[in-house]
């Protein structure tokens, strides 16, 4: 946006209220009406988590404006590339009520609104900034889905508008868990995504939250908003949220409150994986289904470990480094994958073995003092730790059949 044209935008959205200023007799007139929007979570993994905007309605002009910052698109050029990199692009969309409505009464999906209770001027001013970050030239920002996302940037403008009283307010204020607890509370129906996305969160993810930082979820700037008290007309505290409504009361969707405790689950699906790699050391036909599900599952860990390691260093995402899953989806599984469906091999496959089996060993033991590793991943650790270990045995089975031996037959 031009000077030119925010200043001609900054006289509009402030006509109303400067004659009342220059005279100093009458009250600014109170033009917009600001509502916080809060929608509940959906069925796909990137609504799980709820989300909200902000409206604004133009009582003079007849108008509304709903302002969302968690407008993408997944058929954009290299759009998955750069979610991977950590460096997606999302902008500040532009709707209207009943569009937005309808969306959300078609998926199903929790509407709530909370008016609040900006003096005009702060009304005023929110409507401009929100305007002009909407121009196509400043609309783009680069996404963070724990630092910058939809709903930090609606908590920071409206932060901003409040001159820092909601983060007076909130930060250093213990909060509810953290960036892991919330993500395995929200991500329960779907157990492939929640085993890896749990997976590949380091030690950043298991830091204590305050309520500042706890705001990166929808509902809780909802909270926190209503908690507020604010300076209203007179200069004397009231309640930031003058009103409450639900206007699409659907609750198909349900997040937990807390997460399950899955690992005894994990423990027994890891132990069953192992057994059945395990097999792989039977001699002859009999041990070929067992050396298929140990070379698949060294293709998986080994190909889980470079990815661990892409995440870790070569990513910006702030929740992936330093993560001692990587003990247990090593990328030296992929040098176990031949030797172990031919059932032979020699020192370079014992070393490997050794290796394997000794980092999952210690990955394990490692996950039970979370106090030194700052990382709880106990659950990851039962389920990924029982095969890796029994794989890095099997490399050291079948070293002892040097190339060119066959196994003896049984």
């Amino acid at each position: 946006m031009s000077r030119a044209r925010g200043l001609a935008l900054a006289a509009l959205l402030l006509l109303p209220v400067a004659p009342a200023v220059a005279q100093d007799a009458a009250p600014p007139v109170d033009r917009f009406q600001i509502l916080l929007m809060t929608m509940g979570p959906g069925e796909a993994v990137w609504t799980r988590f709820g989300h909200n905007a902000i409206v604004i309605i133009d009582t003079i002009a007849g108008e509304n404006r709903v302002y969302n910052y968690g407008t993408f698109d997944f058929a954009a050029p290299g759009f998955v590339q750069r979610f991977v990199q950590g460096r997606p692009r999302y902008w500040l969309g532009v709707s209207d009520w009943q569009r937005t409505l309808a969306e959300y009464t078609h998926y199903e999906r929790r509407v709530e609104v909370q008016e609040l209770a900006l003096l005009p001027v702060q009304k005023a001013e929110l409507a401009f900034r929100l305007a002009q970050n909407a121009e196509p030239a400043n609309r783009e920002y680069l996404y963070d889905y724990f630092r910058d996302n939809c709903s930090t940037r609606v908590r920071d403008m409206l932060d901003q508008i409040l001159g820092g009283a909601l983060r007076r307010a909130t930060e250093g204020v213990p909060a509810e868990g953290s960036l892991r607890f919330h993500m395995a509370r929200s991500l329960t129906n779907d157990l492939w995504m929640y085993l890896g996305i749990l997976t590949a969160m380091g030690p950043a993810a298991d830091r204590p939250l305050d309520q500042w930082g706890e705001m990166f979820l929808p509902a809780k700037v909802q909270e926190r908003v209503r908690e507020l008290r604010v300076p209203g007309p007179d200069g004397r505290d009231v309640p930031l949220v003058v009103r409450e409504q639900t206007v699409v009361d659907l609750d198909t969707w349900q997040v937990e409150a807390a997460p399950p405790d899955r690992r005894f689950a994990l423990l027994g699906a890891g132990m069953v994986l192992a057994i059945l790699i395990a097999t792989g050391a039977i001699a002859g036909a009999a041990g070929i289904p067992g050396r298929a599900i140990a070379g698949l599952w060294a293709v998986v860990a080994g190909l889980g470990g470079v990815l661990l390691c892409y995440l870790w260093f070569l990513s910006d995402h702030v929740a992936t480094a330093g993560n001692w899953n990587l003990l247990m989806l090593s990328p030296l599984a992929l040098g176990l994958v031949w030797p172990v469906w031919r059932a032979r091999g020699g020192a370079a496959t014992r070393a490997v073995g050794v290796t394997i089996l000794a980092l999952a060993l210690l990955g394990l033991v490692l996950a039970h003092l979370p106090g030194l590793t700052g990382q709880h991943n106990l659950g990851i650790a039962l389920l990924l730790s029982p095969p890796s270990m029994m794989l890095g045995w099997l490399g050291i089975r079948v070293s002892r059949r040097p190339a060119g031996v066959p196994p003896a037959p049984r």
